[in-house]
């Protein structure tokens, strides 16, 4: 699922932000913000980064928590090393598993590194939806990884007009 900030919304946090959510569960939220992309090559945010990204700018801003610490996700499962944190979403990897997966920088599969990420624990999430702070729309994983986000990606989804997936396929 996607979280659109509702245009009401003032934090500075999330104003205008696009958070894709991974995981949701009885222990709370965890989202990315996908529409905040770094002009950074990935060589200047990751010192052991593998050869084939050193180049790429792949990176994003994630959220407010943990701004300092950076996650790679991706969507290639059975790669080695990597953690699920949802059925077509990994994390992390074995750096030399990354430099064989993406020898020449990434794909439609990823990676994509966020700094930060967005969370909100048990029942947080849905005070805000309550109280209208975020708009709820379908997610697909292409828009997690995109390091590009389309311009006007969040009046778009805000307006509904973006082309929406089928709710069912995600």
């Amino acid at each position: 699922m996607l979280l659109v900030a509702s245009p009401r919304l003032e934090d500075a946090n999330f104003r205008h932000s696009v958070v894709y959510l991974v995981e949701h569960n009885d222990t709370g939220t965890l989202g990315f913000i996908i529409n905040r992309p770094l002009e950074l090559p990935l060589s200047e945010l990751w010192s052991e980064v593998p050869p084939g990204l050193a180049v790429a700018r792949l990176a994003g801003e994630g959220g407010p928590v943990d701004r300092h610490k950076g996650l790679l996700l991706h969507a290639c499962m059975d790669l080695a090393g990597a953690h699920p944190v949802s059925p077509t979403v990994a994390v992390g990897g074995d750096v030399d598993a990354l430099a064989a997966r993406w020898p020449d920088g990434g794909d439609v599969s990823g990676p994509r590194l966020f700094l930060g990420h967005s969370g909100w624990g048990l029942g947080q999430l849905e005070r805000e939806l309550e109280e209208g702070a975020w708009i709820l729309r379908p997610g697909r994983p292409e828009l997690l990884f995109d390091p590009y986000p389309p311009v006007g990606l969040w009046q778009q989804l805000v307006e509904g007009r973006y082309g929406m997936p089928d709710p069912s396929r995600n």
